[in-house]
């Protein structure tokens, strides 16, 4: 389910088959390197709307967290989706673990867009998307 009207109309009375949450955090200092936070948030947006769309009705994405050197924001965030009824908490970072918590996290590997084409792009994130994919499934079955 995405963060929309549409999808979170019902949700609550749906807690019993979506039970885990999708917290994009992203890195960001606006002082440089903009175009790896870019990278960043590009990469882990598609990674994650592709695995929202493969368990669509098991899994809300959640919108994107930004961060710089403090990483409380998303723990909050995690900790009310869990008083709302969430069982399970997923962080997805391209940034190294901050997270000093219990909760899941995965860390995705970045790299340039800019130059390539869809394809490749498709391709090389791909095995993400299956580990990502991989991870959520073990906490469905814990």
């Amino acid at each position: 389910m995405l963060f929309n009207h549409r999808d979170l109309k019902d949700i609550k009375h749906q807690l019993e088959y979506i039970d885990t949450a999708i917290i994009p955090v992203i890195d960001v200092d606006y002082r440089q390197q903009l175009m790896n936070i870019v990278d960043s948030y590009e990469i882990i947006q598609m990674m994650t709307l592709t695995v929202e769309n493969q368990f669509k009705g098991r899994v809300l994405l959640a919108p994107a967290v930004q961060v710089q050197e403090d990483y409380t924001l998303p723990l909050v965030i995690g900790e009310q989706l869990k008083s709302y009824g969430m069982k399970n908490i997923l962080f997805i970072t391209s940034a190294a673990s901050r997270f000093e918590t219990q909760e899941h996290h995965v860390k995705v590997n970045t790299f340039p867009l800019e130059a390539m084409d869809i394809d490749m792009r498709e391709e090389l994130i791909e095995p993400q998307v299956k580990e990502l994919m991989r991870t959520i499934i073990s906490m469905w079955n814990k």
